[in-house]
């Protein structure tokens, strides 16, 4: 990924994610700072299928990354908006019908932000686990260290934990707002 994708002119070739498509088997790598890459990868995992790398849309809150899952019929994009230094560092998602878009962004679209009661900021850059065989969900992502992180200023950013809560959906398959807490979950089913 030495070069930017076509028509891409700004933002960075960071964040790699490889998602294997349940429904064909085929595997992705998405990737970019300031835009959002994909390409379907070639058997040996590290070579792309000619022609298809492609720029998925996103909208104005989309800075870094991509994280893609699979559930019940439903491609899950999410994203990180802001900056990693920012308390304002937050998870964002779109849907769509295929793995490589287009997407459908809901007003509504914030999986979690900071929580200032708590003293938790910066909360950015997840991935998504399932319990294989259930409807069970969790986000890990990572914020600013507690409870110093918040005076460090952008150095914040550089001085993460790492941190997991339950996931869940709405009934019509919208992720519902996750809250952030100190104590993540109590145990994994």
């Amino acid at each position: 990924m030495a070069e930017k994708p076509a028509g891409i002119k700004g933002g960075q070739e960071i964040d790699p994610d490889v998602f294997t498509d349940p429904q064909t088997g085929k595997s992705y790598l998405y990737w970019g700072n300031g835009y959002m890459a994909v390409a379907e990868l070639n058997e040996d995992m590290i070579s792309f299928k000619t022609n298809t790398p492609q720029i998925i849309k996103v909208d104005k809150t989309f800075r870094e990354g991509t994280y893609v899952f699979y559930r019940k019929g439903t491609y899950y994009f999410m994203w990180s908006e802001d900056d990693t230094r920012s308390p304002n560092y937050r998870v964002r998602y779109g849907t769509s019908t295929s793995p490589t878009g287009p997407l459908t962004i809901p007003a509504d679209n914030i999986v979690i932000q900071k929580n200032e009661a708590e003293g938790i900021y910066g909360t950015g850059h997840n991935s998504v686990i399932q319990i294989p065989g259930t409807d069970d969900w969790y986000i890990v992502y990572h914020r600013f260290t507690y409870p110093n992180g918040i005076k460090m200023g952008s150095a914040a950013g550089y001085n993460r934990e790492v941190c997991i809560d339950k996931l869940e959906f709405a009934a019509d398959g919208s992720i519902k707002q996750t809250i952030p807490t100190h104590k993540g979950i109590s145990s994994i089913k």
